[in-house]
């Protein structure tokens, strides 16, 4: 009897600290998405980067990055690529790891759908991690975005 009481407290408290990496953050970091420059934004534009001489270009839609709702991702490169693979997990705290199946529409652009889960605290961080060769040459890059962005 004694046994099942412990596991019980044990299974609360490994539930109540699984919720918790996805609690309430300081007001301070919610006025942040608004001014943080490291962050893509979809609500006016795409977001590129370079990466070993090949640039990157990332489009979300919707441009707000819902949660729990279907997304489109466009991912375009100016370089041929080959073995390209994506996946998202979040920045700042573990929220699982959701790989990104890529089709290739046409020459260096490549389209996926998706859904982020949902973060009760408002201000949750993702980033897509993207790994692919070019002319043999391994090339790693990411970018990070914020879910549920309604700010322009």
């Amino acid at each position: 009897m004694r046994d099942m009481t412990t596991f019980r407290i044990l299974l609360i408290l490994i539930i109540g600290l699984g919720l918790s990496a996805c609690g309430q953050n300081d007001k301070k970091d919610m006025v942040k998405s608004s001014v943080d420059p490291t962050l893509c934004s979809f609500l006016d534009n795409s977001c590129t980067k370079l990466t070993k001489g090949v640039n990157f270009t990332i489009k979300i839609t919707p441009e707000g990055v819902p949660s729990e709702k279907e997304l489109y991702l466009s991912l375009t490169a100016d370089k041929t690529l080959t073995n390209i693979q994506a996946r998202i997990e979040g920045r700042d705290m573990f929220m699982g790891i959701i790989p990104i199946s890529l089709s290739q529409t046409e020459s260096g652009t490549y389209n996926s759908e998706f859904m982020l889960g949902s973060c009760a605290s408002g201000y949750m961080v993702w980033r897509l991690f993207i790994n692919a060769e070019h002319k043999g040459q391994q090339i790693s890059t990411y970018f990070d975005f914020l879910a549920d962005n309604q700010q322009k």
